[in-house]
């Protein structure tokens, strides 16, 4: 039995294939299988897949394309393994990604996912895009978002056992749906080094289904939060919506508002204790800050930055504050 199963579906991904394959079958951790599922595709990629003459590649080709989440559905189903690995067609895992996240299950066994840090890819470029490898922290974002990027993690394979798998009712977010249901099974974790080069394309489902994708995640945040007895208005779901949305903000009302939203959230978890209060801390003062310079109001945005209780719930060096003030005298010129 391979200790780690790596699950990946495929439809008409042949151009970058072969070295999202090569990336998985030489890595310095062996004792792993491949699940490649072949979704019905009408380019070359299953001659690139039936090239690779590796004994650990399960090879599952579907007759007709049925979409992602039913592949990956089956590749969990199929999956012998302790753990499972995600890996999408196009990206590309450093060679020592399994071994590293192995490493973190192993010196943490409460662990239920594990991400890590990893290079956004575009055209030639390299980004280094960082995780916070804190539990409290992560699962506090999916108040907003998903808090891992889906093709960098691992995960404890729980799915038969517990019954837990991708849902179709929230195609295009399915992976943002997972985390909110994996958080009650253990924590979330990350490793401090980017272990996935994750390829920034039009063609990615998520660039082409955007909207659809900004509809299903409103209906996640409602029921994370029902999930957590947490009390929201529906004024105050909406600004949910606004920051996960990472909508641009024009007015004094709405920054306002997400200042109210964050301190009710402060307030929900002293009563009910979900989050490590230093970790909530820092979630709640990280998205205040990003908010304060997502605006076009210039002095007013960083003035009620460092006005607001949640400016003073960590302490922020002179130079992250510069920045803010930059940044909001830079975006005041910038229309909605």
């Amino acid at each position: 039995m391979p200790v780690v199963s790596v699950v990946m579906s495929v439809f008409n991904g042949a151009k970058y294939l072969h070295e999202a394959i090569e990336s998985i079958l030489s890595q310095t951790y062996t004792d792993l299988e491949f699940i490649i599922i072949n979704d019905g595709s009408t380019d070359n990629s299953e001659e690139i897949i039936k090239s690779f003459k590796d004994e650990r590649i399960i090879y599952i080709p579907n007759k007709t394309n049925i979409g992602l989440i039913d592949s990956l559905n089956n590749g969990l189903k199929t999956a012998r393994g302790k753990y499972i690995a995600r890996m999408d067609a196009d990206d590309i895992s450093v060679n020592n990604r399994i071994e590293l996240q192995l490493k973190e299950f192993n010196e943490n066994p409460a662990a239920i996912v594990v991400g890590s840090d990893y290079y956004l890819l575009s055209g030639s470029r390299l980004k280094h895009i960082k995780n916070r490898s804190n539990s409290d922290y992560q699962k506090a974002v999916l108040f907003f978002s998903p808090c891992f990027c889906h093709p960098t993690v691992m995960m404890k394979n729980i799915f038969r056992e517990k019954n837990i798998f991708y849902n179709k009712e929230y195609v295009h977010a399915e992976d943002y749906k997972l985390w909110t249901e994996l958080s009650l099974y253990g924590d979330f974790l990350s490793v401090k080094e980017p272990l996935l080069k994750y390829r920034s394309h039009v063609s990615q489902i998520s660039s082409n289904n955007k909207q659809a994708q900004l509809e299903v995640s409103k209906r996640i945040r409602v029921e994370f939060c029902n999930k957590l007895k947490f009390t929201l208005s529906d004024e105050q779901l909406a600004t949910l919506n606004i920051i996960g949305n990472n909508t641009f903000i024009t007015s004094l009302e709405v920054l306002t508002d997400i200042e109210n939203c964050l301190l009710h959230l402060k307030e929900q978890n002293v009563q009910y204790k979900i989050f490590g209060e230093s970790a909530f801390k820092i979630f709640l003062h990280k998205f205040w800050f990003d908010s304060c310079g997502n605006t076009n109001l210039g002095l007013l945005a960083y003035g009620t930055y460092s006005k607001s209780n949640l400016s003073k719930l960590i302490k922020v060096s002179l130079d992250k504050k510069s920045k803010l003030l930059t940044k909001c005298l830079i975006r005041r010129f910038k229309k909605a």
